[in-house]
């Protein structure tokens, strides 16, 4: 079935791409919640940025620091001063973007889907004007390396910055190494080299330590935005994750009911080559009530779901007869072959106790006449079990209509 979709697809490509499990969600329900950027992923965005950060600055930084020790005297404090300095300024800058990466958190972290609309940072937005909202998806597809509907690359990033940072690191040592080779081994070049590697190696440890000191504080620092960030997106999208734990737990319980259905369909087929016999009964009769549960429960989610996307800002988004084809398909389909399955052994059940009867009364052993009886007892019994939930499975079905 080809989807309106299929043709925004083809007209705006380098706007948005939408995977085939996205239209083929919203082809059956007309609704599809992505989580696109996750508090975690702002972390390592940050953490990224650092490395990116530490990448520019490290070797600009480490010529500064010895120009200033140079300036003052050689002052190692002023050394340590300017490295300090610069340091600060880059904790500053990252906690900036801590706070600017969390409110764009706030508006990007769920997209709304349906096969006319998009909702964006709250705001629902038809797909036909899906080029006004190029400019944002690419900043939050930019920052965090994660295009809409896409898997994001912002891991595998931080991996190769941190790598190309470790390299930076020894490529200046072997640098240094090729210069004292040049220089010769006089007494002075070798104590200017020796100086050099020193000076090199406590920048090094510095900015590792740095790194490491940072990395702790933006844990400390990432965990607290990360919880506040998480308290906030489920109090603001409270209805958006609501409409979407509902529609997983149905599709949970249509799975659990058609299981319900084929185990007891092969109970009351093993029942009745087997005279119906009492722990079977029993068997039978636990799995209707769990059906019948089970049912209960989907219809308080089916009308839970239903009264929520109709209150909501997404009820002008959505098709509530593509929903009902979905509710048809998930729950009421199932329910109806229930139906018709107890019908069926119910028409059953009343036939072979008709046929008992008569044998009973053409009988005249004693014994044989003990036996029917008590096979006919049992069936009477699961009649009226079967009797008294096939109203109550009707009258679910009809609700769900």
């Amino acid at each position: 079935m080809k989807t309106r979709h299929d043709e925004y697809s083809d007209e705006l490509p380098q706007v948005l791409q939408i995977p085939k499990s996205v239209q083929d969600d919203i082809t059956d329900k007309w609704f599809h919640l992505y989580k696109w950027i996750s508090p975690d992923e702002v972390k390592l965005s940050i953490e990224r940025d650092f490395l990116r950060t530490l990448k520019v600055i490290w070797i600009p930084l480490a010529v500064i620091s010895v120009l200033a020790w140079l300036i003052s005297w050689i002052n190692i404090w002023v050394f340590f001063a300017t490295i300090a300095t610069w340091v600060f300024f880059v904790f500053l800058y990252l906690f900036f973007i801590s706070i600017k990466r969390s409110a764009l958190l706030s508006k990007s972290a769920f997209v709304i889907m349906t096969d006319s609309s998009i909702s964006l940072w709250g705001k629902i937005h038809k797909l036909s004007d899906i080029w006004g909202l190029k400019k944002d998806i690419d900043e939050v597809s930019k920052t965090f390396e994660e295009d809409l509907f896409w898997e994001s690359k912002l891991s595998g990033a931080k991996e190769n910055l941190m790598k190309e940072v470790m390299d930076q690191l020894f490529w200046w040592y072997k640098i240094i190494m090729s210069w004292m080779s040049r220089w010769g081994s006089s007494r002075d070049s070798e104590k200017a080299v020796l100086l050099v590697i020193w000076l090199y190696t406590a920048y090094a440890a510095i900015m590792a330590s740095v790194y490491f000191v940072w990395v702790l504080f933006l844990w400390v620092l990432g965990s607290f935005i990360t919880w506040i960030n998480t308290k906030y997106l489920v109090r603001k999208w409270h209805t958006v994750i609501k409409i979407n734990q509902l529609f997983s737990s149905l599709d949970i319980s249509s799975e659990d009911i058609y299981n319900e259905k084929q185990s007891l369909e092969l109970l009351l087929e093993e029942a009745y080559n087997n005279n119906w016999q009492d722990g079977l009964l029993l068997q039978i009769n636990q799995w209707i009530w769990h059906i019948n549960s089970k049912t209960q429960n989907a219809i308080i989610q089916v009308l839970d779901l239903k009264n929520t996307i109709s209150q909501s800002k997404y009820s002008d988004m959505f098709s509530f007869p593509v929903y009902n084809s979905w509710i048809k398909k998930q729950i009421l389909t199932p329910l109806e072959q229930i139906l018709a399955l107890l019908e069926k052994n119910l028409s059953l059940l009343i036939q072979t106790s008709k046929d008992i009867e008569q044998q009973i009364t053409q009988t005249h052993k004693i014994e044989y006449k003990s036996t029917l009886e008590l096979q006919l007892q049992r069936i009477e019994l699961q009649k009226r079990e079967i009797q008294r939930y096939i109203p109550q499975l009707q009258e679910s079905i009809d609700k769900l209509k």
